[in-house]
């Protein structure tokens, strides 16, 4: 079986190859990132923005003022909007009376720092594969998934971290993601995660519909029993989602077309892609004879492409599974076990190169002026790329199939033309 050492050599020039054993390369990726924080350092006053129309709910909270309003503000300051279930509002106002505002954020900066520490640290260092195939997904981290100090970073973090005691704690993992859910419900797509585990369907199907149930209930909850406050929540929520920021995923790509993103036909369309995904990586997996780990891994990719309204401080766990699809699928097309059809070898082959390409389409176009559209095209071609790589996979498995069974019919008919 052929040895790749990186994902991208199948691209590289003996140049090119001298270049990355240099070190070089890959380095060239998390530039954009470096210079992202140091351009914000520079010009922004507004940090930790998210942290602080938290802790400006919670002081609202405690002055029994409305929280949800566009323009949010506190003395001392400079908060975004707060777009999270009053139950967060409450955690905040609590923790506020008992060790004040800024203890709390100082708690929260630790947290936070943690978080980050722990996403960057987990996909380079405990993730299969060389670090060098790894780095160039640093390219789609923006300066902002710092700036904002979104509580996503922690919360992506959590659910690693639990994700990675999966096989002998399932329900600690099911627990991570319900606990995440609770304050943006898009973590739900995590799940994801369980669907690619090699448990039976029942257990996978009882984990699955426990963590939906379960982590959608605080925010049904809030929107039976307040339905006035929800119906403003909600129309904040959708000002910035579907209006300000429809992010790089499936909303950001239907804004790109001119289409909005909060029509039924629109949501629809999002479970139909959500599905075709899941199980074409489902398949993909099944036919790759990924193990244990990289099917987790393959899970925390695909569950990021399933986030409808990606931003970026979401990315954080995109590149390692797609890295070992990758890898696979090109050693796959180099087997005695290879697929037919020329097209099917083709992509399995050179799914390495549409990979790393992909990273390198997001640097270069990222440096000019449609910089807006790098990411978001570059997050389509990964989703793409592994629809297409469970479809190829699939059809060569029912051609196979088909063939089987015609097999020992086609054996019995020289049989039949002796006795006759």
């Amino acid at each position: 079986m052929a040895k790749r050492e990186a994902v991208f050599r199948p691209l590289m020039s003996k140049g090119w190859t001298a270049l990355r054993h240099g070190a070089l390369v890959p380095f060239l990726f998390i530039l954009p990132f470096l210079f992202g924080i140091g351009g914000k350092l520079y010009r922004s006053r507004l940090w930790f923005g998210d942290y602080q129309a938290m802790a400006c709910a919670g002081e609202k909270v405690q002055a029994h003022q409305p929280f949800y309003d566009i323009h949010l503000s506190c003395p001392g300051m400079h908060a975004s909007s707060f777009v999270y279930i009053p139950a967060i509002a409450d955690l905040f106002a609590g923790l506020e009376r008992l060790i004040g505002e800024p203890g709390v954020f100082g708690l929260y900066l630790l947290l936070f720092v943690a978080g980050l520490a722990v996403l960057v640290a987990g996909p380079l260092r405990w993730a299969p594969g060389t670090w060098r195939d790894k780095l160039p997904f640093t390219v789609f981290i923006g300066g902002s998934a710092v700036m904002w100090g979104n509580v996503a970073v922690p919360l992506h973090a959590l659910i690693l971290g639990a994700a990675l005691c999966l096989e002998s704690a399932p329900w600690l993992f099911v627990a991570a993601v319900v606990l995440a859910a609770a304050v943006k419900p898009v973590f739900l797509t995590y799940l994801a995660v369980v669907l690619l585990t090699r448990r039976s369907w029942l257990q996978r199907m009882v984990l699955i519909t426990t963590g939906v149930a379960a982590g959608l209930a605080p925010t049904l909850w809030f929107a039976f029993s307040d339905p006035g406050t929800a119906f403003q929540w909600a129309q904040l929520l959708s000002h910035f989602v579907y209006d300000v920021t429809p992010g790089s995923g499936f909303y950001g790509w239907l804004s790109f077309l001119g289409a909005r993103s909060d029509t039924l036909l629109a949501q629809a369309s999002y479970l139909v892609y959500a599905g075709v995904l899941a199980f074409s990586a489902l398949y993909a997996a099944f036919r790759l004879k990924l193990d244990d780990q990289s099917r987790l891994w393959l899970g925390l990719s695909v569950a990021t492409l399933l986030i409808p309204r990606i931003m970026s401080q979401d990315v954080f766990l995109l590149g390692p599974g797609l890295v070992l699809v990758a890898r696979h699928a090109a050693d796959l097309a180099d087997s005695r076990a290879a697929p037919e059809g020329r097209l099917t070898r083709a992509l399995l082959r050179h799914g390495p190169a549409v990979v790393w390409g992909l990273c390198l389409m997001a640097l270069v176009f990222g440096t000019v002026e449609h910089s807006r559209y790098s990411t978001p095209l570059a997050l389509l071609g990964f989703s793409l790329y592994l629809i297409a790589l469970g479809g190829a996979l699939a059809r060569d498995g029912l051609a196979r199939a088909v063939e089987t069974r015609r097999t020992p019919w086609a054996d019995l008919a020289p049989a039949r033309e002796r006795r006759l």
